[in-house]
C-alpha cells in the first residue's frame, strides 16, 4: 500500500493561528480477487452477492450475482452480464461503504490493512 498526503497550511490575520487541510490518497492493493471464479463481496448463512468471472476462450465474461445457498435448491436470484466497468464499480463501492471494505471487510482475500 502507497499513501500519497497533500498539506495545505493556512494562517490566521495575525498569524498567531493555522488551520492545516490534510488530504491522503492510499493505493490499495487487492490480489487474488475471484477464487474459482466467484468474488462474493457480501455474504451470509443465507448466500452472497458479488460477481462471476467466467473464461470463454480468449474472452473474460462477468456476471452481477445473487446467489441464495439456505434454500432446498440454491438458486441465481439474479445473474445479469455486466462489463469490467460494473466490477470495478463494485469494488469501489464495497470500499467506500464505511461498513464494508471501509471497515476492512471482504469476504475473500481483498481486505485493505
Amino acid at each position: 500500500m502507497s499513501v500519497e498526503r497533500d498539506v495545505d497550511v493556512y494562517l490566521d490575520d495575525n498569524g498567531n493561528a493555522a488551520a492545516a487541510t490534510v488530504v491522503e490518497r492510499r493505493e490499495l492493493r487487492l490480489d487474488e480477487l475471484f477464487q474459482d471464479g466467484e468474488l462474493r463481496l457480501w455474504e451470509d448463512e443465507s448466500g452472497w452477492s458479488g460477481f462471476l468471472r467466467e473464461e470463454r476462450g480468449e474472452d473474460v465474461v462477468y456476471y452481477d450475482v445473487n446467489r441464495l445457498e439456505d434454500a432446498p435448491e440454491p438458486e441465481w436470484l439474479r445473474k445479469t452480464r455486466c462489463g469490467e466497468d460494473a466490477v470495478r464499480n463494485g469494488i469501489r463501492a464495497h470500499i467506500a461503504d464505511p461498513k464494508a471494505g471501509g471497515a476492512g471487510n471482504f469476504v475473500r482475500r481483498c481486505s485493505p490493512p
